[in-house]
């Protein structure tokens, strides 16, 4: 039911029921009045007829008796009956003479009775003669010795005329009422409709999530009636709903902040299996683009499912498992536990790609060691044992195994030296004075240094850069990287054949390219190189010497310094090597 129908039949229920109390205490009342004012008139009457007519004994014509009765009841409007002492009737305005021996003796009537005992009486009743309802009155004539009885009567439908006339006063005031009631709806109506649809409006937009400023100051909390005192409640909820979503916001941001942080993936899973949140980590390791609302079975992945179906029956379960990646296969390690308290499954997941890759890094470097020491030591003890054979005694035997034994102590001796190198520039102990340097007067400097090396092959460096290159570095890291690759570019590359350097600006970093024309190296190996001990197949074929740790070396100089290293093939032959260095 609307408001306005609300309101109306509020409204009319409580007219209704006043009208309907009023009518009745007022019907109650009015009868009582209405009746007291009759008996009073009629007892004046009948004093007034008393004293008209004087004592009955002196009227010995019934004619005249009848004549004189008759005016008198239509003079008071009323039916006279006279009855003397024993109860007959001997005059009745309403009967003619002749019929008077018809009418039954009076003398049992109650208003009769009571007149002789008190002087007057009254009485209701119906009345068989006239066949109505009347009121009687009757009053003791007390100037006749035989005490006869003047009695007056009235339909008692004065009565009934009273009450309907006060039944159409009721009728007419109900449909007064009524239409008051419907104009009273229709105006209260409109009047709460409007002022509740601006708060439902209001309340429409808080609903939505809209807990903007603008949009709480739009309740009328001004207003001093219910309306305003309801807006003011649902104004102080908004804001500390707001106050409320915004520390949750906070909190759901820095849980996630911190998930996000924490390395490892998380999803959490429902009773049936659909993802309801998951961290930004989780989407790397499983390389999927969004998993929210997700269900388990929509995940391409077996052992996320067997994971599943373990930890409902066990609690908790957890494995290793394999998956193919863009950058190949990726390890990872996986465990899923259930929720005590939300029965939610939580799966928790850590790539460990890296540490096998470690570990395998590990094993090859122990492996790649020991060859590499296998050889000149071995060299150096074969040789040691022949000179204490008795080659010592051949002055040009012993003159070549010493020189034997001689450089591979000193390859033994620059493989320690870049191991130690290596090792604290990856564990930060070796320190770094930066400084700015001309990086075209470095160059030049070390192709210099190279120059002697290189014309054993006849090799002609081309490095040609107009203006200054100043740059953010080390000297001495920044010359040990370019002694190595200038080094390597003249050990692989063909005799008579040139090797270019170019430096080329690249926002806040300088570009310096080394390229040589030697047998180059294959793509799939170019992020291999800067590995230890790595060598390429074609290395090994053409030269012997080398550790492989130079390239490496150069990595993390290059790293330390803020820049990144790489190689790629020539479109011809050979490679060019690159590394950027900060500029000044």
């Amino acid at each position: 039911m609307s408001i306005r129908g609300r309101i109306f039949f509020i409204v009319m229920s409580c007219l209704s029921l006043g009208l309907i109390f009023a009518f009745i205490v007022a019907e109650r009342d009015l009868g009582a009045s209405l009746q007291d004012q009759i008996q009073i008139e009629l007892q004046k009457q009948g004093q007034i007829i008393q004293s008209s007519l004087g004592p009955l004994s002196q009227y010995n014509d019934l004619n005249s008796l009848k004549d004189e009765t008759d005016a008198l009841a239509q003079a008071s409007q009323s039916r006279i009956t006279l009855i003397n002492s024993l109860g007959v009737v001997i005059s009745d305005s309403n009967i003619d003479v002749d019929d008077l021996d018809q009418i039954d003796n009076h003398s049992n009537r109650p208003e009769v009775i009571d007149a002789q005992n008190n002087g007057m009486g009254w009485s209701r009743r119906f009345s068989d003669t006239i066949q109505q309802e009347m009121l009687y009155f009757a009053i003791v004539d007390p100037s006749s010795a035989q005490q006869g009885v003047i009695r007056l009567a009235v339909p008692y439908n004065y009565f009934d005329q009273a009450f309907r006339s006060l039944n159409t006063s009721v009728i007419l005031i109900l449909v007064v009422a009524l239409i008051g009631s419907i104009l009273a709806g229709i105006i209260a109506g409109n009047y709460t409709r409007e002022n509740f649809l601006e708060l439902e409006r209001a309340v429409s937009r808080l609903e939505s999530g809209d807990l903007k400023k603008k949009t709480i100051k739009s309740l009328p909390t001004k207003r001093v009636d219910e309306i305003g005192s309801v807006a003011r409640s649902l104004s102080s909820i908004s804001v500390d709903l707001k106050n409320q979503m915004t520390l949750l916001a906070k909190q759901r941001n820095q849980f996630g902040s911190v998930l996000n942080d924490l390395g490892q993936g998380i999803v959490v899973f429902d009773e049936q299996g659909t993802v309801t949140f998951n961290n930004d980590e989780s989407l790397n390791i499983l390389e999927i683009e969004d998993l929210i609302n997700v269900n388990i079975k929509d995940i391409k992945l077996k052992p996320i499912k067997l994971m599943f179906d373990q930890a409902k029956k066990k609690g908790k379960y957890a494995m290793e498992f394999e998956i193919e990646s863009n950058m190949g296969n990726k390890w990872i390690l996986a465990q899923m536990n259930t929720a005590k308290g939300t029965k939610e499954f939580i799966l928790v997941l850590h790539d460990e790609t890296q540490l096998r890759d470690m570990d395998s890094m590990r094993r090859d470097f122990v492996a790649n060691l020991s060859h590499e020491l296998r050889t000149p030591v071995s060299v150096i003890r074969a040789n040691s044992e022949t000179l204490l054979d008795g080659a010592l005694d051949n002055s040009k035997d012993a003159r070549r195994f010493t020189s034997a034994i001689l450089h591979n102590s000193e390859r033994l001796t620059e493989m320690v030296t870049n191991l130690i190198d290596l090792s604290r520039i990856e564990y930060g102990d070796k320190q770094f004075n930066l400084e700015e340097i001309d990086l075209k007067n470095k160059i030049n400097s070390v192709v210099e240094a190279m120059s002697n090396l290189a014309a054993e092959k006849n090799i002609k460096f081309k490095f040609d850069y107009v203006g200054d290159a100043m740059v953010k570095a080390d000297h001495g890291a920044l010359e040990q990287v370019l002694n190595n690759l200038l080094e390597n570019s003249i050990k692989y590359s063909n005799p008579d054949s040139p090797v270019e350097i170019k430096i080329r600006k690249q926002d806040n970093f300088y570009k310096v390219s080394i390229m040589d024309t030697g047998s180059g190296i294959e793509e799939h190996e170019s992020m291999l190189v800067f590995n230890r001990f790595y060598r390429t197949a074609k290395a090994r074929a053409e030269s012997k010497d080398g550790s492989g740790l130079g390239l490496a070396i150069v990595k993390h100089l290059i790293n330390q310094l803020g820049g990144e290293v790489g190689v790629m093939p020539r479109k011809n032959r050979g490679s060019r090597f690159w590394f950027t260095v900060q500029s000044a």
